[in-house]
């Protein structure tokens, strides 16, 4: 497994969120494949996706085009030609883990966590 590093950990009642910095874009698809239409929403929104091509190149509604959006961010990801790196956000309970977020830079929903 690729490297990955603990950025932030933080238990809230019975959930348990964490936040790593990972090289495996196998586990940041697996993570952006988890992820709800509002988290889609922001992350569409952090890669500034609008200002960087014309709206007609642009895919109705980014959101719905997981491809387009999954290109976007392994592109914002490339750190050394083809290496990429992710922050994924996490949330375990003793029943089960799930992915909540996956992103290039800091994630913005680790300020509501």
């Amino acid at each position: 497994m690729p490297a990955q590093e603990a950025f932030f950990k933080q238990r809230i009642g019975a959930e348990f969120f964490k936040i790593i910095k990972t090289y495996d874009a196998s586990l940041a698809r697996e993570a952006f494949a988890d992820m709800g239409p509002l988290a889609l929403h922001h992350l569409a929104e952090s890669l500034m996706i609008e200002q960087q091509y014309e709206s007609n190149e642009i895919p109705s509604a980014s959101v719905d085009d997981p491809d387009f959006l999954w290109e976007e961010l392994c592109e914002s990801a490339r750190e050394d030609g083809q290496k990429c790196s992710f922050f994924v956000v996490s949330k375990a309970s003793k029943l089960r883990r799930s992915f909540r977020h996956v992103s290039a830079d800091w994630p913005p929903v680790a300020d509501k966590i």
